[in-house]
């Protein structure tokens, strides 16, 4: 699907104004900081990745006891 388009002759003017439209919109986009997980948002991942292992784990186990 990787199709290669021909080059075309690129107006510096042109594409300095694009890159600047470009430029401008982007500082116009808030910094989000990345804020620190809770405590709770911490114990709640972990009891969901226990779930998720100790289901693997069952399934694994019914498959091997259906087996022998």
């Amino acid at each position: 699907m990787s199709e290669e388009h021909p080059k075309q002759p690129v107006n510096a003017k042109l594409q300095a104004e694009i890159d600047a439209k470009l430029n401008q919109h982007h500082n116009r986009l808030p910094k989000t900081e990345k804020k620190s997980r809770t405590r709770l948002e911490k114990i709640t991942l972990v009891m969901a990745w226990v779930m998720i292992i100790l289901m693997v784990g069952s399934v694994v186990y019914a498959s091997i006891s259906a087996l022998g």
